[in-house]
């Protein structure tokens, strides 16, 4: 995978190429001052971004000012109404937070999908279809498996004749 993204004193910058003014074009987030820098090439791409940063932490110390820190742990969302009220009662029931709930989800969110195998199952019509998703066979298990093949974590797939 690709990665556009530079990293420098726990700043973070994201980098576009202009091809009008052929440069590279960087700007610094998750901060609330604005950042900005560009090179011509990678290599000056990247002093550029570290002396944008060294400079804003040294004009930050002259004037007195704390330096942003970018990610301090909050953020707010705007969700519907229902969503809220919905997130909030299955939070209470699990006897977690809605933070924690949000957390989880944003957790599960980044579970690799790459692991998740998709199973196609063929049932032709003419014959009797069952619940695969409840339904364990024995003939799915084997002398080298202590539980079935089957796992959860398959994408299913039904189709007929």
């Amino acid at each position: 995978m690709m990665n556009s993204m530079l990293e420098y004193k726990g700043y973070h910058a994201s980098v576009e190429y202009d091809a009008e003014d052929n440069i590279f074009v960087g700007e610094v987030f998750g901060i609330t001052d604005s950042l900005n820098f560009h090179g011509t090439s990678v290599t000056e791409l990247k002093e550029m971004f570290e002396q944008c940063i060294d400079n804003y932490l040294e004009l930050c110390e002259k004037i007195g000012k704390n330096p942003d820190k970018e990610f301090k742990g909050t953020f707010n969302i705007r969700i519907p109404p229902e969503m809220h009220k919905k997130a909030a009662l299955e939070a209470a029931k699990q006897k977690i937070t809605l933070n924690q709930y949000v957390m989880k989800a944003i957790n599960q969110s980044f579970e690799s999908k790459e692991n998740i195998k998709e199973t196609v199952i063929y049932i032709p019509y003419g014959k009797k279809q069952m619940n695969w998703e409840s339904y364990v066979d024995a003939s799915l298990t084997s002398m080298y498996h202590d539980k079935p093949i089957w796992s959860k974590k398959e994408s299913l797939i039904y189709a007929g004749n």
